[in-house]
């Protein structure tokens, strides 16, 4: 082998190194941020929720006490939808309390099942609709306005427990599924609570 061939090879990858750093500061859209059809999250957005979830679930029922105590301290009369959390008044108690604790749970891992179908969006918009036909067959409907809420709760919630590790791509990706899933779960209870 002649020292030409054995340096073209070295060439060629020193090309395609450079020709990627180039690109990369170029404003060209890549796969990864052209939003999905049904969803509107790019690739990019559903690692970041992906990413920022996963340190979620090592904390589940933490996670979700404090989502409900964040959801009741701003919106008292929520809690008044909570059958098994109405009476209890004591904030410090309501977080203390097994039912608080396996209703928080319960959520969180509802939203474990969604973040791991974001690929499979027929499935996560499903779960979606079922979240609604059960909130919306309720005695005692939970309004529009608490699902609307939370979402600036939950992204509160998520900065309060992940601090720097909620990146602010990760927020902005959570609020582009959060505004997505609110519309798909509150048109959801609206089809069961219309009269026959």
């Amino acid at each position: 082998m002649t020292s030409e061939t054995s340096q073209a090879p070295q060439e060629e990858n020193f090309f395609k190194q450079a020709w990627a750093s180039f690109t990369s500061i170029l404003p060209f859209s890549s796969d990864n941020e052209v939003p999905d059809e049904v969803t509107g999250l790019t690739k990019d957005q559903k690692d970041h929720i992906r990413k920022s979830w996963a340190i979620v679930c090592t904390m589940k029922t933490k996670f979700g006490v404090t989502l409900f105590a964040n959801l009741f301290t701003k919106f008292p009369s929520a809690q008044q939808h909570f059958v098994q959390l109405k009476d209890i008044t004591d904030m410090d108690v309501l977080r203390k309390s097994p039912k608080m604790k396996a209703h928080g749970f319960r959520v969180v891992s509802a939203f474990c099942s969604l973040v791991e179908n974001l690929e499979t969006p027929d499935v996560f918009i499903e779960l979606l609709k079922n979240t609604g036909y059960s909130h919306g067959q309720r005695a005692m409907p939970i309004p529009h306005l608490y699902f609307e809420e939370l979402g600036g709760i939950f992204l509160n919630t998520m900065d309060e427990l992940l601090g720097d590790k909620f990146t602010p791509k990760a927020k902005d990706a959570w609020g582009v599924a959060y505004g997505f899933m609110c519309k798909v779960i509150l048109s959801s209870m609206d089809e069961v609570q219309a009269p026959q």
